[in-house]
């Protein structure tokens, strides 16, 4: 599979902890585009809407059902390949990819290295996305988490 093609995103990075936990402090996007979000995320085939087993309180993982067949290289925890921040971090994400769409994501804009990963704690691929300012941003944001379920089960899907 190729890597990973993304127009740069508008404007300048939004600002971002240095810390644990690792979190978008400006820039998040309105309440209904989160929510159209969170509904395209949990409606993926074989994932299921759960509390994070690594992030804040109120985050949202994308889990694998049990027995899915999966890349093991492709989680945080569990089988966690991707988690949704709540408020005040509205809508910006952890995800699993590969080590060259991460740095694709990065290079064009998207997001950044996980603090552990910056702090060499973790190899490359975790990453924040940032959250989507906007419906054309969301479908850029789909995009990332649509590699992150490529990454995680092998399957690939229209975004």
């Amino acid at each position: 599979m190729a890597t990973l093609k993304l127009l740069h995103r508008s404007g300048q990075p939004p600002e971002t902890t240095n810390r644990l936990p690792h979190s978008q402090v400006t820039q998040h996007g309105p309440d209904d585009v989160i929510q159209k979000l969170h509904d395209w995320c949990f409606a993926l085939p074989l994932v299921a809407n759960e509390h994070s087993q690594i992030s804040v309180p109120g985050a949202r993982a994308l889990v694998l059902h049990e027995g899915t067949e999966c890349n093991h290289e492709a989680f945080m925890v569990g089988r966690e390949f991707a988690h949704i921040h709540p408020h005040p971090d509205n809508g910006s994400m952890h995800v699993k990819l590969s080590a060259d769409d991460a740095k694709a994501v990065v290079d064009a804009g998207w997001g950044e290295d996980h603090y552990l990963v910056t702090q060499g704690h973790y190899p490359p691929g975790l990453i924040m996305v940032f959250s989507p300012r906007s419906d054309e941003e969301l479908d850029v944001v789909k995009q990332i988490v649509a590699r992150s379920y490529t990454f995680a089960t092998g399957r690939e899907i229209e975004v």
